[in-house]
């Protein structure tokens, strides 16, 4: 960007010298006008508002101080000023400095004395220039974070919509950039998408908020779309390709709802927020615009339990092939069921906490897991569906043979096993000699064990099991007495009701009233 200057001096010939003479381009300048008295100077100062002049003293109708003394009492206006002339009176220069003149230069004219000048001038514009739009910025961004995340009255909507110098603008879109599998500097990705939207132009700006966790929101203007055949959708396309080219990495943009005024961006903004739970349904490959998407709703569920169970029982017995049949199934299901981006996390989240809790239960260290910490981690850093099922599978893998190091070195194994089948098999008719000949064990070895590793008996821990689970059942069920002691385990209900008052001090029925 240069900077303009006006030349005022009644010598035509001094006027043509300077702007042959001077590199005003390498100085940071351009040559905007000129005028041979400082009248018709002070009408152009006032109208155009140029960046500096350069003026002689010795005028007609108005010299140069009167020209700087009459534009600084005016204050429309506040160029720099440069005098040069051919008088060298101290009390010139003292009137000069007076009024804030940057310089007086004495003819004739030194090519590298005045290129200096123009240097120090250019440079204390841009950094005048810098420091008003870096504070500019900081209030708009302020405006835009509060339009954004907060409930605010009508004006006071419109108030941070001026700040954003956009309320004569129509159609907007918020849109969210997500870069996947690797960390990076987000001031970077600022510095792509403004390059991608507005080239070099250095005046031109792009509202950003931080989302954190690898994401960049951005609001973009209908007049930056325009340039963009095809609309937002190839506009995001042009943007993501621009940013996978720099980062060779995997992008992923979300689009929110297009909306006409400037006061309506939050429901743009919100709506890209909603898209991101599309992550893991639809096809990265392509931005993902709010009501756009092939599946109109996502779903916040969970894998059912028997999956769960199938899959922790072939980690725990480390059968691999097995293991990598249930992640498919698995990763599969989030697809078909259309799970939200949330649900995804819950799922592979529990499966995770019952792995390294199931370590524990063993006495192992789940810090020996070299997988452990990216897993705990992953959502923190996003990630394709693909790498996450990956990173999801080694770590299954690896504490599937973690736990079968233990298994082997640990002779509880299968009394660990047993303990795992009577918590999911309680309400079955469940015998110490029916479990060990399932488990192919000793009874009598099975009870000494099972007491050595629990510190309980074998019965005890089943009636606990029991109890526990028909407490549930009364806290959270309209069941009856007899219906609960079935569901639990008893055959009896006078025996289970005997048991629960033996166990926790109160009938099931003073138990729930209780509540």
């Amino acid at each position: 960007m240069a900077f303009k200057v006006f030349l005022v001096d009644d010598d035509r010939y001094v006027r043509k010298g300077l702007m042959n003479l001077i590199d005003w381009e390498g100085c940071g300048f351009e040559v905007c006008a000129e005028a041979d008295n400082g009248e018709d100077a002070l009408e152009y100062i006032q109208k155009f508002h140029p960046d500096l002049v350069i003026t002689d003293i010795k005028m007609p109708v108005l010299d140069g101080l009167e020209l700087i003394k009459h534009t600084v009492e005016l204050k429309k206006t506040n160029p720099n000023f440069i005098i040069i002339s051919g008088y060298s009176d101290f009390n010139y220069a003292q009137r000069a400095v007076k009024y804030g003149v940057h310089d007086f230069i004495l003819k004739p004219v030194d090519k590298e004395e005045i290129e200096e000048t123009l240097r120090k001038v250019a440079d204390k514009y841009t950094k005048e220039l810098q420091l008003n739009r870096n504070r500019e910025n900081i209030v708009a961004e302020t405006a835009f974070n509060d339009l954004l995340t907060i409930e605010l009255e009508e004006d006071l909507r419109h108030d941070c919509v001026k700040k954003l110098n956009i309320d004569q603008t129509i159609g907007f879109a918020y849109i969210i950039i997500e870069i996947n599998n690797v960390p990076v500097n987000t001031i970077k990705i600022r510095e792509i998408i403004s390059r991608a939207i507005h080239g070099e132009a250095v005046n031109s700006t792009t509202l950003f908020r931080e989302h954190g966790s690898n994401r960049i929101g951005l609001l973009v203007k209908n007049e930056e779309i325009q340039p963009f055949s095809g609309g937002i959708i190839h506009f995001s396309e042009i943007v993501k390709a621009q940013i996978t080219i720099h980062l060779q990495t995997d992008v992923t943009i979300y689009v929110g709802r297009i909306v006409d005024d400037a006061i309506d961006i939050k429901e743009s903004y919100e709506t890209a927020i909603k898209a991101l739970q599309f992550k893991y349904v639809e096809a990265s490959e392509k931005p993902i615009v709010y009501g756009n998407t092939k599946n109109r709703s996502v779903n916040y569920i969970e894998l059912d339990q028997t999956q769960y169970q199938s899959l922790m029982e072939h980690i725990e017995e480390n059968l691999i092939s097995e293991i990598r049949k249930d992640v498919v199934m698995m990763f599969e299901q989030f697809q078909e069921k259309a799970f939200a981006k949330d649900a995804v996390r819950t799922s592979i989240n529990r499966v995770v906490h019952e792995v390294v809790k199931t370590l524990q239960s063993m006495d192992g260290d789940e810090k020996n897991l070299t997988t452990l910490q990216s897993m705990l981690n992953w959502d923190n850093q996003p990630s394709t569906l693909v790498e996450v099922k990956n990173m999801f599978l080694d770590f299954l893998l690896e504490a599937a043979g973690m736990l079968n190091r233990l298994n082997k070195e640990c002779g509880s194994g299968n009394i660990r096993r047993i303990k795992k089948y009577v918590d999911t098999h309680y309400k079955n008719d469940l015998t110490l000699k029916h479990i060990a000949n399932t488990f192919y064990m000793n009874p009598v070895y099975m009870g000494q064990l099972f007491k050595k590793t629990y510190g309980m008996y074998f019965k005890e821990y089943i009636l606990q099991v029991r109890i526990n689970e028909a407490k549930k059942q009364l806290r959270q069920t309209d069941l009856r007495i007899y219906q609960v002691a079935e569901s639990v385990g008893f055959s009896n209900p006078d025996y289970f009701v005997t048991q629960f008052e033996k166990t926790t001090g109160m009938t099931p029925t003073q138990y729930r009233k209780k509540l």
